[in-house]
């Protein structure tokens, strides 16, 4: 009876072990990755870049080479196992195609991403300078143009910051969360950036006869113009600076916010 007893005592607490060790490892969060870089030629007639990315941060650079380089590198964390990981790693593709002289590229996710700092993917993009055009949608991350670029910009931003460190031509932006930063260039024709809670900051010249449109519902908005600028001013919420009062002209800038403060300021070229 004794040594019954000693026997279920010592598989009781192997049983309890066995369980603890496995809770152990179920903790542990653990990320593997995978790298995917390509090369994508274009002819001279495709001048339209069309960018779609789940989840992630998306560099855009220019160089003078007529193909675009793409250099990707998909991450997953999560508290399973490796062979869990590398399935969840398989959820990724990346797709180009070429139509009607626009070049598309996709980056996307076949699963559910409830936190985007666990599921991402750093994807480098570097593309001939004659590309004018860039189109992107883009649900989580960030966004940064690292390059000067001149032409168009069109980006529908769900949870992503933008960047732009050169911008010479239009800019269409919508963002539901997030900053955006455009940090010079020259603007023309008419251009918007449009976001639901975030701050927005440009500094760029802007082309005579043009219109701009910067709007935030919860956020700052900080704009710096050249002092010569002819500017004219439609404003909606706290101004706690503005370098243009009074000032009249043939360029139009909108600039609102509900809960934030506007700042309007001048530089000297």
């Amino acid at each position: 009876m004794k040594r019954l007893t000693i026997y279920f005592l010592f598989l009781f607490i192997t049983i309890l072990l066995a369980g603890c060790g496995r809770q152990a490892v179920a903790l542990h969060k653990q990320g593997t990755y995978q790298y995917k870089n390509s090369t994508i030629e274009l002819s001279k007639k495709v001048r339209t870049l069309d960018i779609s990315v789940d989840s992630g941060k998306l560099q855009i650079f220019c160089w003078d080479k007529p193909e675009i380089s793409c250099e990707i590198k998909h991450t997953v964390r999560d508290k399973k196992t490796d062979e869990q990981l590398q399935k969840l790693l398989n959820k990724f593709s990346v797709k180009s195609t070429v139509k009607d002289n626009i070049c598309y590229i996709s980056v996307d996710y076949d699963g559910n991403i409830k936190n985007s700092n666990d599921i991402f993917s750093e994807v480098k993009l570097t593309i001939p300078r004659r590309i004018n055009s860039i189109e992107l949608v883009q649900e989580q991350g960030s966004l940064v143009v690292e390059d000067k670029f001149e032409g168009s910009i069109k980006a529908e931003l769900e949870a992503a910051s933008a960047e732009i460190k050169a911008l010479y031509g239009s800019m269409s932006i919508h963002c539901e969360n997030g900053n955006f930063r455009l940090n010079s260039g020259r603007l023309t024709r008419a251009s918007e950036v449009k976001i639901e809670k975030g701050n927005i900051y440009v500094k760029a010249e802007c082309e005579g006869k043009s219109t701009h449109s910067f709007e935030t519902r919860t956020g700052n908005i900080e704009l710096t113009f050249p002092v010569t600028s002819a500017i004219s001013l439609d404003t909606a919420g706290t101004i706690s600076h503005n370098q243009f009062t009074g000032s009249e002209g043939d360029i139009k800038v909108n600039a609102s916010t509900k809960f934030g403060k506007l700042s309007i300021n001048g530089y000297i070229n």
